[in-house]
This record gives structure tokens, sequence and C-alpha cells, in this order.
């Protein structure tokens, strides 16, 4: 145990479940003794920004999230081994009582053949601090590292939501276990050190591979770029829920040179330069933006042909819980991505997800999984037909003109390359040539031999065909008019003999022949 004479300012303490940082150690007007003043994570447990009685001992980011205490209500801390110990060694007296625990429950479930062995194994294996490769220590109240030579095996160690809180008992942790290359520091507060400090860290974090800072309320990227120098062979980085809004433009040339997974899923990260600003990670491969309110994505302007130059390496990205306005154009953009290979999304509601399938395997030239399932290249081909087939009319409705046929192949980048494969479109396009209500008909009066051609509507009916024929070559000598279909095709003549009947009833076509 740590005794309470180890307080200073910035020492993380946590007094039941709130956890806070202190602001102040001294005297308080008008009052004896000394007191601690402290600015708490969540500030419904404050009473004041740190003010008290007129005069300003410290100040809290959040309005009235300070409070005063006494020093005997910190509990005292624990250094990270004696916090091992406590979760991790087995003593004989726990042994016993767990082999009675066991006997307990052997007459309770009457399982008389039910043995209790091996428990001195596993106590032995467990106590052998030599051997543990992953360690938990989350929420115990460890402030320090204390003594950890023990360990000679350790490969990844989860110390988030303790009372650590400056990266220098971080580096001792590290530097003490030369193995460890994997640290959960979440739910943390650490003080912001000086460059100077960064310096001195470095080669502490010389094997750190894997870095959680999940709720760390860290806030700004530039920051976050900075402190990475510590971390120069990082190659894997959580950054959740840490109300991260804006990514600065930075260099990488001593930081985050060689990170291959990113997290950021949860944070405010939605502007069109911020996730620019990400694409010039030199080595990022995955990349998660879940939750970050993003409606639109979008990369610089390139040919159909080219990529852009942002996100070189990333292959892997993850976009769900994001209001995506335009989902169409958002896969469209996409395709600028030079090695985007596996994409997760949420689906479009308004459309079907079988759909929504289509429209982004069809629209990603590389991709090969989309939420988790695999792309066939059946599948590949068939949303690529789908594609072809859904802008057919609007590729022919701009095909002659070279400006907006250029806009097109902007808005959709995979049609030139579907056509490569699938020819063009042009036979598959609707007939929207105007089709008329009007036949031309040659009408023959077969005693005399004479002709004439009478454009008439189609649904003409006879009885008005026969006053027209009439008025045209005069009424019949004696016996009522006989008219009759010429079927040239087949030769045959069909009398036309119902009146109330329309010609196309009787399929009468454009220059059919009418004879009477």
């Amino acid at each position: 145990m740590i005794p309470q004479s180890h307080l200073e300012v910035g020492v993380r303490i946590r007094i039941g479940q709130h956890y806070g940082t202190i602001r102040y150690i001294g005297e308080v007007a008008n009052t004896d003794g000394e007191w601690i003043g402290v600015e708490w994570d969540d500030p419904q447990r404050g009473k004041h920004s740190g003010t008290v009685n007129g005069v300003e001992y410290f100040q809290t980011r959040a309005e009235n999230a300070g409070s005063m205490i006494r020093p005997e209500k910190i509990p005292t801390f624990w250094t990270l081994l004696e916090a091992i110990h406590d979760k991790y060694i087995v003593t004989k007296d726990t042994l016993l009582l767990d082999a009675e625990m066991m006997k307990e429950v052997q007459k309770q479930l009457h399982a008389s053949l039910f043995e209790v062995v091996g428990m001195e194994k596993v106590g032995g294996k467990q106590s052998n601090l030599n051997h543990l490769v992953d360690v938990s220590v989350a929420y115990s109240p460890v402030n320090s590292a204390g003594d950890l030579s023990c360990f000679k095996s350790l490969h990844a160690l989860d110390i988030s939501a303790t009372l650590l809180w400056n990266w220098k008992i971080v580096g001792d942790i590290m530097a003490q276990i030369p193995t460890l290359e994997e640290i959960n520091l979440s739910n943390n507060r650490l003080v912001r050190p000086t460059d100077e400090e960064i310096s001195s860290l470095v080669t502490k974090f010389h094997n750190l591979k894997k870095l959680i800072l999940k709720k760390c309320a860290l806030g700004s990227w530039a920051e976050l770029v900075r402190l990475a120098r510590m971390w120069p062979l990082l190659e894997n980085l959580s950054l959740e829920d840490n109300n991260i809004r804006l990514i600065t433009e930075e260099s990488y040339e001593f930081a985050l040179t060689q990170l291959h997974s990113l997290d950021l899923q949860n944070n405010q990260i939605n502007s069109r330069d911020s996730i620019h600003a990400l694409g010039y990670l030199p080595a990022l491969q995955e990349l998660s933006l879940n939750a970050n309110g993003i409606e639109e994505i979008s990369f610089p302007d390139c040919p159909h042909t080219e990529k852009t130059a942002l996100f070189p390496k990333l292959q892997i990205l993850y976009l769900r819980e994001n209001p995506i306005l335009d989902q169409c154009a958002a896969f469209n953009e996409l395709d600028k991505l030079a090695a985007l290979e596996h994409l997760t999304m949420d689906p479009d509601t308004r459309v079907s997800y079988e759909e929504t399938v289509a429209r982004v395997v069809g629209s990603i030239a590389r991709l090969k999984m989309f939420n988790r399932s695999s792309i066939t290249e059946k599948l590949r081909r068939d949303s690529e037909c789908d594609m072809w087939k859904m802008y057919a009319v609007q590729w022919a409705h701009v095909r002659n003109d070279a400006q907006q046929l250029k806009a097109f192949f902007k808005s959709h980048r995979m049609y030139p390359r579907v056509m490569d494969r699938l020819g063009s479109p042009e036979h598959i396009l609707p007939d929207n040539r105007k089709v008329s209500n009007m036949l031309n008909l040659h009408l023959l009066n077969e005693r005399t031999g004479e002709m004439r051609q009478k454009k008439v509507p189609k649904r003409i009916n006879l009885q008005t065909l026969e006053n027209l024929i009439m008025k045209l070559f005069g009424p019949p000598d004696q016996n009522p008019l006989q008219l009759s279909l010429l079927d040239r095709k087949r030769d045959v003549r069909i009398p036309l003999d119902n009146h109330g009947k329309s010609l196309d009833f009787y399929s009468v076509e454009d220059q059919d022949t009418i004879v009477f």
C-alpha cells in the first residue's frame, strides 16, 4: 500500500465510484488544517469550480466540477505489483477455502464422483508470475509500478480505470517488462507531459505495439500526435470516445509512422477536411469511424481511371452508425481508395439489403468483403450488370456531349469499367419512339380497281369506315358494302363483318389493304 503522503497535484483518486484529479493541496481560508482540491470526472459530483468564499484555489474545465475534501477521506493506493498479487496469487488458505467450497457443492449436487483435483496445480500456475501472459487489474487503485522484475512473459496488460496519472509511471511499467507489447489505459486521465519528458520516455516504449486509450479525454488530435512521439513502433491505436472533433494536418515524420490500425469510433470526426487529414497517415491499413456523425464521404477529384493519393494502404474501413445521406455517392467516392478491400456500413433502409449489396459491389472495384460477407466473382458480375442496366438511360442522355459524359463518369466511376466488359447498353434502352394512333390504309374498290390511301384512327369502328368509303367512292349500286382485310403474309382475306368492332380488334396494321 502507498501512504497518503504521496499526494501531489495531478494525482488521481477514487472515492466510492467517483474518480477525480487533485488540483490543489493546502489550506483554505477561515478553516483549520489541510484540504485537497479535487476536479471530478463527473461534474455532478462537484460543488464549485475551485473558488471557495470568493478565493480561487484551482480551476475546473466543467462548471461546478470541483470540491474540497480532507486528506484522510482518500483511500490508500496500490502498486501494480500489489494489484497483480491480490488478483492472481493463490495462497494455501485460498486453496483450502476453495476445496471446502467444492466439497459443499459436491454435497448439494449429490455427486459422489465429482472429485476435487488439481487445485494445487492451478494455484501453482497462477502463483508463478513468470508464466503470466495476459493480466488485467482494471478498476484497482493502482497509481505506481512497484518492482515488476518477476514478470518474464507478460505480453498484454489491462490497467484501465485505475489511478495512474502520468506517463512516467506508464514508462516505468514498460521499462521493467521488456516483453510487454499491449497496454490498455482506458478511463485514465494522464497529466500532459512536456516535450522534454516525451523525449526522455521514447526508449521506455520501444516495445509497445498496441495501445488502448478509450475515454481518456484527449480531445485534441494534435496533442495525440505529440504524445505519439513516445511510441515509435506503435501499430494499433484505439482512441474511442475521446470527444475528438477535428483532425488537423500533422507531420508524421516522428510519430505514427508504423500505425496500421486506428479506432476513432464514437468521436465527432465528420468534416471533409478532418477525414482527408487522416489520409496522410503513411502506413494505415485499418480505420474505424463508426458513430462519428458522418453525412457525406468525399475525396479529391481524380479521373475515373485513377485513385486518390489519400489512404494509400487502407484496406479495411468501418463506417457503421453514421447518417450518410447518399450511399450511392459514398460508394462512388470510396472507389477512389487504392487499396480498399473490406467495408462495414449500415445498409440503406430505403432500399432492400440486396440492392445495397449490388450498389456497393458494383461500385467499388477492389472490394472483397462487405459487412463481413465475402464477395464472390458471380456476385460481382451480377452487381456490375445491375449497375450497367440501372444507369443506362442516364448514360444515353449524355453520351453525345463530352462535358456531360465526363461529369457522368465522375459520378459513376464504375460505368466505363463495366462497359469494357459488357459493352454499350444501347440495345437494352427502352424504345422511346413515339407510337402513332393513326393507320395509313390502302382502300381498294375490287369492282373498279380504284385504290385510294387514307389515314384513319386505329380505333375507328367498321361502320364509320364504311361511311368514309362511301364518301370517297360513292354509294354502292345495289348490295351493301362488304369489307375484307387483305393479309398479304398469309395470302388470305379476313372478313370485317362486325360493324361495332374497331380496326385494332382485327389487328389491322399500318399500310394494310382493305378490300370492298
